[in-house]
């Protein structure tokens, strides 16, 4: 390899790194009216997290969370315990092994996520809406790609890293 192709391929890797860091960026910048909602909720972003995974991925037990989230189990058990006070989860016995308690969303708290997300998505437009239209185009051609690009990569595996 030539020092051309070396540095070109230095530019890439810099641009990726780049890129990745600007796209943290912009979802923590989103986020940012989500957290201000869950204060007002008397939530922390330890509940929001497991109330989304609980949506998202379905009913779990604790340890399946609490390995999803990378957390221990002690802090998962007490921080799904209040978020079943506050009725936003509810437990239920496994029906495949009494052993286990399963925690799913309530009703409750799947409309509370939905109302963030649906606040979290009108920022987005919002935001959307002020690009000029060959900008607009460009992201959203460009976020095309990187959904296919997404969706080759092989599926993680259920501790959360990479295969």
């Amino acid at each position: 390899m030539d020092t051309t192709q070396s540095a070109t391929l230095d530019d890439v890797a810099t641009r990726i790194e780049a890129t990745a860091d600007r796209w943290r960026r912009i979802s923590r910048l989103l986020r940012a009216s989500s957290h201000e909602d869950c204060a007002s909720l008397s939530l922390t972003r330890a509940q929001l997290r497991i109330l989304v995974r609980l949506q998202q991925d379905g009913p779990a037990a604790v340890g399946h969370l609490a390995g999803q989230l990378g957390v221990t189990l002690p802090s998962i058990t007490a921080t799904v315990d209040r978020l079943v006070q506050q009725g936003m989860v509810s437990r239920e016995d496994d029906p495949g092994d009494r052993r286990k308690v399963i925690n799913r969303v309530t009703p409750e708290g799947a409309a509370l996520i939905d109302r963030l997300q649906e606040g979290k998505k009108a920022r987005l437009v919002s935001a959307l809406g002020n690009l000029a239209p060959n900008d607009l185009e460009a992201l959203h051609q460009s976020l095309a790609s990187l959904e296919r690009a997404l969706g080759e990569l092989p599926p993680w595996s259920d501790e959360g890293k990479p295969p």
